[in-house]
């Protein structure tokens, strides 16, 4: 009751406005909308996609760096055992030098000693010697025996002294190499903190993205929310067209009817005129030149009847309808009424459309608004008639 007492205000405010005036900028100011709606969305979406690239790309540093990690750890820990291994290796050079140091003072004493025994008594010489001896042979097997024990102890020293050297030799050789060791190991710990520093970077940025993510995801279902709301709104407000619209063609058929301007309807009283109001046929069934500019002739399987945009379609009979929605042969926006049992008509083109399938319908009642979709060249309705699914020239079906 209420929708009715809203379409008879919109029907007086119309005989002042044109309804293409009333309703284009409000339709068009709301698929403005809804399309500024969805270019944000998609582009929020972008983001999303973006943001979510950024994150596996650092999830994937984050993966590689604690591998790097885990391995530098693994270095640093074999390091850490080799440096203990050297350090003990210098302390038991260590050790070992300090004992050939102290043999070889022990042994540079025990020489002195035998030297001062040898030649430290000033009143001893080589005569005395000689003389104290029982014979020569006794004198120079004791001059012999001394000669021979101040060589060896010289070689022992000079022997221990080389021993030294070489330990010395490879103790510094250790040194050099723990140093070496030591400074690979700090190396390899600043790169270590580098690492755990980035992942920790890393792992703060991800955080900050998934917040992002999350808003942006809020920010997605709200803008997606408003567009459905549109759709409805639009959706609305064209259907709230079409009722005006069919009411004004009615009442403007009727006062038509009753001035005389109209005679009588093109019927042969089984289907009526889809379209009252507009009679003239642009293109009627059969060959044609393409209407999409290809060489050679196309089969017109209706007739086309141009109209303006959004003007009410009538069913031609009674009906169900099996089907309304988009065809994607060519037809565009299209209704499929089952009219007899092996009889079907298609209204295609359409703008908007009215009826939705399984719906039945009576002759007369509003189908769509006529458009210009599918492949169409203007605004018109492409009535179609089947029998047995074939299509035929629909003309005697609408008047003689």
């Amino acid at each position: 009751m209420k929708k009715k007492k809203f379409i008879a205000l919109l029907l007086m405010f119309s005989m002042l406005f044109s309804p293409s005036f009333i309703y284009a900028d409000k339709v068009d100011d709301l698929k403005e909308e809804k399309q500024n709606h969805k270019d944000n969305l998609d582009s929020k979406k972008k983001n999303i996609e973006d943001m979510t690239a950024e994150k596996d790309s650092l999830f994937g540093q984050i993966v590689e760096k604690e591998k790097m990690i885990k391995q530098l750890d693994d270095e640093l820990q074999e390091m850490e055992e080799l440096i203990k291994k050297i350090a003990l290796e210098i302390d038991q050079s260590n050790e070992k030098i300090k004992e050939l140091e102290e043999r070889i003072k022990k042994n540079e004493e025990l020489f002195k000693k035998r030297v001062r025994v040898m030649y430290g008594n000033k009143d001893l010489n080589s005569i005395e010697v000689l003389f104290s001896s029982s014979n020569i042979r006794d004198f120079i097997s004791r001059y012999f025996m001394m000669q021979s024990i101040a060589d060896y102890d010289k070689k022992l020293i000079t022997s221990l002294k080389n021993d030294k050297a070489s330990l010395v030799k490879e103790k510094e050789i250790l040194e050099e190499k723990k140093e070496e060791k030591i400074k690979a190991k700090k190396e390899k710990e600043i790169k270590l903190q580098t690492y755990s520093e980035e992942v920790s970077k890393n792992k703060d940025l991800i955080s900050k993205l998934e917040e992002n993510i999350t808003f942006t995801e809020s920010e997605v279902a709200d803008l997606e929310r408003k567009v459905r709301q549109l759709d409805a709104n639009i959706s609305f407000e064209e259907k709230v067209k079409a009722d005006v619209l069919r009411e004004m063609s009615e009442r403007k058929l009727q006062s038509q009817v009753q001035s005389g301007e109209i005679k009588d309807l093109p019927t042969n009283g089984e289907m009526s005129w889809p379209v009252p109001g507009y009679f003239s046929i642009s293109s009627y069934f059969g060959p044609r030149g393409s209407i999409m500019g290809y060489a050679g002739l196309e089969r017109h399987t209706g007739v086309d009847i141009p109209a303006p945009t959004g003007t009410p379609v009538y069913s031609a009979t009674d009906g169900v309808v099996i089907k309304s929605g988009w065809d994607s042969s060519g037809f565009g926006n299209m209704v499929m009424i089952q009219y007899t049992n092996n009889i079907t008509i298609i209204y295609g083109h359409n703008s908007s459309l009215v009826v939705s399938a399984g719906q039945r319908v009576s002759r007369g009642q509003v189908l769509s608004l006529v458009g210009s979709t599918g492949y169409s060249t203007g605004p018109h309705l492409h009535f179609e008639v089947r029998v047995n699914g074939s299509p035929v020239n629909p003309l005697p079906y609408l008047r003689s």
